[in-house]
């Protein structure tokens, strides 16, 4: 339950701070006086999303903090997944929106994303608005509200749906591509038989050209390599140079007892010797090994000719050409065998379509158990709100046919729904949307929130004037509804009906002023009296009478 809320610089609001109780609290006062804004100020502390323009004018940040009550262990959890500690189950959770966008949200001063923020308060309130009555009248909300009382099970369904649903969709586009191709493969395949017999007459080999290319610039260079070498092993071997440094060595081996430094320099001087020694050899075998032949030049440069000749027809590297028969190789195979490919391609497009519909019926049969269970609950729930005779049916309308290479599954399942309602004994069932009245609506969505907050175990309920469209005593039966759900959970209700705002354990106005030049809004719990006087306002307007004290006083005591 919401126990405590600071509003800060939230449009009209300046500062306002409300201690919450448990049970039934209603809010009342004139229109525009701020109501709504309070309960915008609690929708953002549940996960809202934030507006800039909330930021009262002339201000840098607008702020809300709520404390919070918790005892749904759900939310304990997803805490404790967060690392959000907490201590005497209580909860802090604080807003500030900026005027330059800079939003900050902090739970138990730990700073969460806006995701992390609805994943922690969705077990724990539910706030109504007029909106979601009008949603009754779209059947297009109707899978939401069903989904809505069970959401872990449907979403752990929808999951695993959806996965199968992609698998699905990717193997019969899969198949798609490959019908709609068949012509074009056809045509394309003599040619890219033609290119594959071109390029495998050749022998291709990914690094060729650049050996190729090593060996041309050696051949083409040759008398200048020869005579490099030749001269540097002369130079060496006429001035007999390796046996001069072997011989220094020697020298100063014979002085290597007198001083550990002269030991260490013959060490290192042998290890110079046997270096330039074995490098003198490489050299000579080089010399041995160097062989020109213009047999050799003619035939690398004719290869590497039809090499680069290959390259700029196919416009690629040798490397991507080797890769490119490696592709049209498989091109070739899978456009002669096209009909075994695409038999094989329609029986897994089959078997994805039936495991996506295996899921999509158990999601099915998920929505209709909640369904039952909706329409059981909340024809009791609608007698005790004067629908009496009321019928309730939750209507699952056909589902696609099985034609697999037709995709009929949407994100959402294969479900389409309708509420169908008749409140006449005799009338046949039909659809909400066109039979229920403004006042029925009303009705109606009070008794599938009063379903949801049992199902749910919310502590909160907001509700944002449910109650439209009723008066005289099915007011009073929906105040009563609304008490009965306080036992519950926690209610707080923005009303224009005397009989609820009479029935409510706590009663807040909301009025506002104007301060140099500025609205200001304020809020003020009731005491008994002034309650009275609140209520009888209500009934009689601005002029409060004897007759409506009298009235409000009974309403109370009743």
């Amino acid at each position: 339950m919401l126990s405590y809320i600071s509003v800060k610089n939230f449009a009209i609001i300046e500062n306002i701070e409300v201690d919450f109780k448990s049970g039934m609290t209603s809010l009342t006062g004139e229109t525009g006086a701020g109501k709504s804004l309070l309960i915008d100020a609690i929708g953002l502390l549940l996960g809202d999303r934030a507006n800039t323009t909330v930021v009262r004018t002339g201000e840098a940040k607008a702020s809300v903090l709520g404390i919070f009550k918790i005892s749904n262990k759900k939310i304990f959890e997803i805490l404790d997944g967060f690392e959000i500690e907490y201590t005497n189950d209580e909860m802090i959770i604080k807003r500030e929106i900026s005027a330059s966008n800079n939003n900050t949200i902090k739970v138990n001063n730990v700073v969460v994303t806006l995701s992390m923020l609805k994943e922690i308060t969705r077990h724990l309130s539910d706030i109504h608005t007029q909106h979601d009555t009008h949603r009754l009248i779209n059947p297009l909300t109707y899978l939401d509200i069903v989904d809505g009382f069970d959401e872990d099970l449907v979403n752990k369904a929808k999951t695993i749906y959806v996965d199968k649903l992609n698998t699905y969709k990717q193997d019969l586009k899969e198949y798609n591509r490959l019908l709609k191709n068949n012509d074009s493969l056809n045509e394309r395949l003599d040619l890219i038989k033609f290119q594959a017999n071109e390029i495998e007459s050749h022998n291709l080999v990914e690094d060729e050209k650049e050996e190729i290319e090593k060996e041309l610039e050696k051949l083409r260079n040759f008398d200048k390599i020869f005579q490099a070498l030749n001269e540097a092993s002369i130079l060496i071997e006429s001035t007999d140079s390796l046996g001069n440094i072997y011989n220094s060595i020697r020298k100063i081996e014979d002085v290597n007892d007198y001083s550990d430094s002269f030991s260490e320099l013959t060490k290192s001087m042998y290890e110079g010797y046997y270096t330039l020694e074995d490098a003198v050899g490489s050299l000579k075998k080089e010399i041995s090994n160097l062989d020109f032949s213009p047999y050799k030049l003619e035939e690398l440069e004719t290869r590497l000719n039809t090499l680069e000749s290959l390259e700029r027809k196919y416009k690629k590297s040798i490397k991507d050409i080797i890769l490119y028969y490696e592709e049209i190789q498989y091109d070739i195979k899978n456009i002669e065998n096209y009909d075994d490919i695409l038999e094989n391609q329609r029986l897994l497009v089959k078997d994805s379509y039936l495991a996506c519909l295996k899921d999509a019926i158990n999601l099915t049969n998920i929505r209709k158990q909640i369904a039952s269970f909706i329409e059981n609950e909340l024809i009791i729930i609608l007698e005790d709100l004067e629908l009496k005779n009321t019928q309730f049916k939750i209507e699952f309308l056909d589902n696609p046919k099985s034609d697999y290479l037709n995709h009929q599954f949407a994100e959402n399942g294969i479900d389409n729904i309708d509420f169908m309602l008749s409140t006449n004994i005799g009338e046949p069932l039909k659809p909400l949307s066109k039979a229920a009245s403004g006042g029925e609506m009303s009705r109606i969505m009070l008794g599938l929130k009063a379903l949801l907050i049992k199902s749910q175990k919310l502590s909160l309920i907001i509700f944002d004037e449910i109650d439209t469209g009723v008066s005289g005593f099915v007011a009073s039966q929906v105040a009563k509804k609304m008490l009965d759900i306080s036992k519950l959970s926690q209610v707080i209700c923005i009303t224009h009906i005397p009989q609820v705002a009479a029935v409510s354990n706590h009663h807040l106005r909301v009025s506002k002023t104007i301060e140099n030049e500025r609205t200001i809004a304020h809020i003020n719990e009731l005491k008994h009296d002034q309650k009275i006087i609140e209520i009888a306002s209500m009934i009689s307007g601005e002029k409060v009478t004897d007759a409506s004290l009298k009235s409000a006083e009974e309403l109370i005591n009743s």
